[in-house]
């Protein structure tokens, strides 16, 4: 990648990834109305209530634009297949995508939903090498990814791409602790409604089997509480 003053060159390529779209891809754009991945990054920090500790700087903002490209997948399509070796950091631009794996009898088990503007793996993205989970696209996707190659220089480089790591790292743990508390203190009904208090935003996205299976009930099941509230 060629640099002017720090900058990255308008480049245009193809990306051409087993089964996703290739389009046009840019890096750095100049047009100010085109969301580059730096500005996607800022707009999430807005939404974490995180910018006040993490600021981007110009140099980490370019490097982010200059090596994070863009994918689409359609929906039903997986970014990642469990067991596969995990390459890259996603950030969700827009859509959604479910993480799930299977149980002992090969049902399908959601473990979360990540909606736009979220990254989706900051977790897998460190040490481990396999992926634990399917991430699949429950409607049209567009993903930004990184190399996990790049990402360790980043990590090297950049001390506010370190302290959005460690924020994102921190939440992802609480979100775990919360759910785990709920499975062993709440029955079903209570799962349900406090899903309905936190994340309602599923029920307007979601397919119902897919949420039962999120709070660990069958689709029946579910069913009979929405009756009853």
């Amino acid at each position: 990648m060629k640099l002017v003053r720090g900058v990255p060159l308008l480049l245009e390529r193809h990306v051409h990834v087993r089964g996703y779209v290739s389009v046009p891809l840019y890096k750095h754009k100049t047009n100010s109305m085109v969301q580059t991945i730096a500005t996607l990054i800022d707009e999430t920090l807005m939404v974490m209530g995180a910018h006040l500790h993490v600021r981007m700087t110009d140099e980490e903002k370019a490097y982010l634009d200059a090596h994070f490209e863009l994918i689409h997948i359609k929906k039903g399509e997986h970014l990642v297949t469990r067991g596969e070796e995990v390459c890259y950091l996603y950030y969700l631009e827009s859509g959604i995508v479910r993480l799930w794996f299977p149980d002992k009898e090969n049902r399908e088990i959601s473990a979360r939903f990540i909606q736009a503007k979220e990254f989706i793996n900051f977790f897998l993205s460190h040490e481990e090498h396999h992926a634990h989970y399917n991430i699949k696209a429950l409607e049209p996707c567009k993903i930004w990814r990184l190399p996990k190659k790049d990402l360790h220089q980043l990590y090297e480089l950049s001390i506010n791409f370190n302290k959005l790591a460690r924020i994102h790292l921190v939440r992802s743990i609480n979100r775990k602790i919360i759910r785990e508390e709920e499975f062993y203190t709440l029955d079903a009904e209570a799962r349900y409604k406090a899903l309905l208090a936190n994340e309602k935003w599923l029920l307007r996205s979601i397919p119902l089997k897919d949420i039962a299976s999120y709070i660990g009930i069958t689709p029946q099941a579910l069913s009979n509480i929405r009756k009853r509230i």
